[in-house]
């Protein structure tokens, strides 16, 4: 169907030489109707036209980006293929592209089909008004590119979320790994680079309550305890007064490294304050206790610690052994601060039989758990004597003297 007389087209202002005009489509399979439609619109647009919705596709197809066409005006009645049907088939490849319907029909279902399929942006009838069909273009180009600006500002804005997102995890990480380094530091003390006291108050009983469910599980067989060994080294003070406290300290840290290398990895080591230090076993049995309290006392023995200037010196250790839980019957008797205590006391029973040796103390046969530990306190043999308390020590020529 004929437009119009093209006699009847409008002049416009329209400047011939504009860059970067918009790219459009036209189809109609009537060649008078593109030539009207072409001269309506090249003087703001770059023109391609298709006689027939087949010509547009394979037009379409050809282009590296279809998205290129802003916009595209189709006749709806056309041999082969409809202009719904042309719409619906680049629906797909091209979603952002203006889709104007030219008809000369006025089929409510037509309609209805062109804004549901094609998802039009105008449906306009033939003959139709050449002002009108103008400025629905230019205001279909506007909203095309106002659709590529949004698109664009969208992209700048999810590539932003996507970077600070990114800057925000690489902060979050390095917070998290200043806070575990601060974490780890508030654990360790400095000189030796041991566990300190805070170490053990922070992690002993969530510890305990594990072993406390291991105990209720195996009561029936071989215990697995906590073992405490506090050791001293023997006669420090002589080595800070003799060769300054900077030989003290050399001697201490590699002690430490001494230690490092003679417990097992699942061993706790803490300094307990000077030249104190606390090892926890943990999950062990008394007598692999025992084997590594002697391996300590040895190595420590035969150890050269090297001091400035060349100077060697070797020095010994006295090891105090208890075990928790300290009594059978009540696993909970003593406290673990209570055991730590009873090796301390053990401790001093090594020293004052002579040094360089261990002392373990452990359970006997004790009745009255509410006051073991005070009685203990107040006089370690006579809770040996009367057979609540036992002990073992790498001193095995006498009897020791407590």
């Amino acid at each position: 169907m004929p437009v119009f007389n093209i006699k009847n087209l409008p002049k416009n202002n329209h400047s011939s030489s504009i860059t970067n005009k918009p790219l459009i489509m036209i189809v109609d399979d009537e060649q008078n109707n593109l030539k009207v439609l072409q001269q309506l619109l090249e003087s703001y647009a770059t023109i391609i036209t298709a006689n027939s919705g087949h010509a547009a596709l394979e037009l379409i197809n050809s282009k590296a980006n279809p998205e290129e066409i802003q916009l595209i005006i189709s006749d709806q009645r056309m041999p082969g293929m409809t202009g719904i049907e042309l719409f619906e088939q680049i629906l797909d490849k091209m979603p952002n592209t203006i889709r104007i319907i030219l008809t000369g029909y006025t089929d409510t279902d037509v309609i209805i089909d062109a804004i549901n399929k094609a998802k039009l942006y105008q449906f306009m009838t033939k003959p139709f008004d050449p002002t009108e069909l103008s400025l629905t273009v230019q205001r279909g180009i506007e909203a095309f590119n106002m659709k590529q600006d949004l698109l664009r500002y969208t992209e700048q804005l999810e590539q932003k979320v996507v970077e600070r997102t990114l800057q925000l995890e690489q902060k979050n990480l390095a917070l998290e790994q200043a806070l575990e380094s601060l974490e780890k530091l508030s654990l360790t003390d400095q000189l030796t680079g041991a566990h300190n006291r805070r170490f053990i108050h922070k992690f002993i009983h969530q510890e305990l309550a594990q072993l406390q469910r291991e105990h209720f599980k195996n009561k029936h067989n071989t215990r697995h305890d906590f073992g405490f060994i506090m050791i001293d080294m023997d006669h420090f003070k002589a080595i800070n007064d003799n060769y300054g406290h900077k030989a003290g300290d050399q001697v201490l840290i590699q002690l430490v490294a001494m230690l490092h290398k003679t417990c097992r990895e699942s061993d706790w080591l803490i300094r307990w304050g000077g030249e104190e230090f606390l090892i926890v076993g943990r999950f062990i049995v008394r007598e692999e206790l025992h084997n590594l309290a002697e391996r300590i006392r040895s190595n420590v023995a035969q150890h050269k610690f090297d001091l400035d200037n060349d100077v060697q010196i070797q020095t010994t250790c006295s090891l105090g052994i208890a075990t928790f839980p300290f009594t059978e019957k009540k696993f909970n008797a003593l406290t673990w601060e209570q055991t730590i205590n009873l090796a301390d006391l053990a401790l001093y029973a090594a020293k004052k039989n002579g040094r360089n040796a261990w002392v373990s103390f452990f359970e006997n046969d004790i009745t009255d758990t509410g006051n073991f530990y005070q009685h203990a306190v107040d006089n370690i043999h006579t809770q040996i004597n009367q057979g609540r308390l036992s002990y073992e020590s790498s001193i095995k020529e006498k009897s020791l003297n407590f």
